[in-house]
């Protein structure tokens, strides 16, 4: 029976810290997996005839200048907006990432 206890302590062990180690790596990667997917969104929505290495640019370029702490409300904010629309105009991208 000792053993027995323990075995499912070992094992309960072994379950919480699996779990908190693929809780950090996901708080992470969280950050860049939303960049990414954002990213790729703007580029797929970006009006006809602009570039996809122009609105990465801009893209990042807006992303550089956003303080550490905002740039996950900023992806959000962006994500957010991005489901509404299926193209985005000039205008609208230039008020999303201004630049050029």
């Amino acid at each position: 029976m000792n053993r027995n206890l323990k075995w499912r302590i070992t094992l309960l062990s072994f379950m919480a810290a699996l779990f908190l180690l693929i809780y950090g790596i996901g708080r992470y990667y969280s950050p860049g997996i939303v960049g990414y997917v954002v990213e790729e969104a703007l580029v797929q929505k970006a009006p006809e005839g602009m570039s996809p290495t122009a609105v990465r640019k801009r893209f990042e370029a807006v992303m550089a200048v956003t303080r550490t702490e905002d740039k996950m409300l900023k992806l959000l904010t962006l994500s957010n907006y991005l489901e509404k629309v299926q193209k985005l105009t000039p205008a609208e991208l230039h008020e999303l990432l201004p630049g050029d």
